[in-house]
């Protein structure tokens, strides 16, 4: 794993924390929580996964979902309309990708034009990866987390700090 790419996995550990940390749940506790709504993690899984960095948007969402967390206004029509998981995530990454500067007229953002901000501070996605990622609703926490950061969103402020972001952003160009 790159300096970069660790850069941005602390920060997808962080998000998961925090959000774990609000509602003062255990990953014992989550592991129950999940297995409520129809989710078989370990503990061990799930602590190694958010200490790496390495889990999926979807992942955060069952958090934010089983904790009881404030969920981000952009994302409520879009996370409440769906069945499934990746398909939350997926709602998600396009609730952000239809984001409008001055709410007049479409998206600002084409996937094409994220795909060259995000390669502007140096990540290594390509249009293919990233419209397979929105696609699917796979997308890794990490690579959201850019993904907002180009996009100039908020929606996780409660979670992490938006200059945090923008710091590891600026310091891979």
């Amino acid at each position: 794993m790159t300096d970069a790419e660790r850069a941005w996995a602390d920060l997808a550990s962080r998000v998961a924390r925090v959000a774990l940390t609000r509602k003062d749940i255990s990953y014992a506790a989550l592991v129950e929580a999940l297995a409520t709504i129809g989710i078989a993690e370990s503990e061990r899984a799930i602590v190694s996964r958010v200490s790496r960095g390495t889990l999926r948007l979807s992942m955060l969402l069952q958090i934010l979902s089983v904790g009881g967390n404030r969920l981000p206004r952009l994302w409520l029509q879009a996370f409440t309309a769906v069945d499934d998981w990746p398909s939350a995530a997926q709602a998600v990454i396009r609730a952000e990708l239809s984001q409008r500067s001055d709410a007049v007229g479409p998206p600002i953002v084409t996937t094409k034009e994220l795909v060259h901000r995000l390669q502007s501070f140096g990540a290594p996605v390509t249009l293919p990866t990233l419209s397979a990622h929105v696609a699917s609703g796979t997308m890794p926490l990490a690579l959201f987390l850019q993904c907002i950061t180009a996009l100039n969103s908020r929606s996780l402020d409660d979670f992490i700090d938006f200059e945090d972001l923008l710091a590891v952003a600026q310091s891979k160009k």
